[in-house]
């Protein structure tokens, strides 16, 4: 096996993407960096390939603060090809803070790498990858308002998303992030709906991808929850992606989350595969 390193994301991106494309809705987060790579540089990045006989077996994209993003264009959960991908990228950096890949592919390569670091490694997020490629038909009316957010709607936005990420991962955000977040989702698509001059659900285009559309800050707050609102702003909002030009739309959901999952379910996503993001930290003796 061999462990190629890329300087420049232009090599990188002409030798893989076309690997990468093939399960664009798998990889969101690598296409959309490779996308954000080009126009800011990638100093200090990890872009790699592990091949063996000419094949691709393992493409490599870190980019810190984040963790290293793994994808096997041949599925490949051989226990030498991630033994020899932990040992290379020590090599590379003594500390990467982590990894994010499908399940089993990142437990190994995490096993792996902890035991050369001295380090250990936990679950942050558990998720499943849904994706959507036709509609099933629309199984209630609602008269609730779809709509694109405005800057009129950021002081009830900034706390939706306080909400989301509070939810979602269990993480307090200020008032100021929460306010730059609205900022960059309103730039990137952020839509709503509303009823009776409320607010009920919201949800963000995502990364910018290729072939597909990426929704994610899917909120509905407590009260209104239960009532439909999460299955009618998301049914609107993948209809206007596909009948607009995408392939598809992905979601990435809490895999623990069996009620969201059945809502997604009901307009036509369908469960491709489950993503684990781990954290590694440092060992200590006790």
């Amino acid at each position: 096996m061999e462990f190629i390193r890329y300087e420049k994301m232009e090599d990188f991106i002409k030798e893989n993407m076309e690997l990468i494309l093939e399960k664009e809705w798998l990889n969101c987060l690598m296409v959309g960096n490779c996308l954000e790579g080009e126009q800011i540089g990638t100093q200090d990045w990890l872009l790699a390939k592990v091949i063996n006989n000419s094949t691709t077996e393992l493409i490599l994209l870190y980019r810190k603060p984040w963790k290293l993003i793994l994808y096997s264009p041949t599925n490949n959960t051989s226990d030498e090809l991630y033994k020899f991908t932990a040992e290379q990228v020590y090599k590379q950096d003594k500390n990467i803070l982590g990894v994010n890949a499908e399940t089993e592919m990142a437990h190994k390569f995490a096993r792996f790498y902890c035991e050369i670091a001295k380090q250990q490694y936990r679950l942050e997020n558990s998720l499943k990858i849904l994706v959507l490629e036709k509609m099933l038909p629309k199984q209630n009316q609602n008269n609730a308002t779809f709509r694109m957010a405005t800057e009129q709607d950021k002081t009830v936005l900034t706390q939706y998303i306080k909400g989301f990420y509070k939810d979602a991962l269990d993480e307090e955000m200020s008032d100021e992030d929460a306010n730059k977040k609205v900022e960059s989702y309103l730039e990137r698509g952020y839509y709503v709906l509303e009823k009776e001059g409320k607010i009920v659900s919201q949800a963000v285009i995502g990364r910018t991808l290729i072939k597909g559309k990426s929704i994610s800050g899917v909120y509905t707050p407590k009260e209104e929850r239960g009532k439909g609102y999460a299955y009618e702003l998301i049914y609107k909002l993948s209809k206007k992606c596909l009948d607009e030009w995408a392939e598809y739309c992905v979601l990435y959901t809490d895999a623990e989350n069996p009620i969201s999952n059945h809502v997604y379910e009901k307009i036509g996503y369908v469960k491709r595969v489950e993503c684990e993001e781990l954290e590694f930290y440092e060992w200590k003796a006790t």
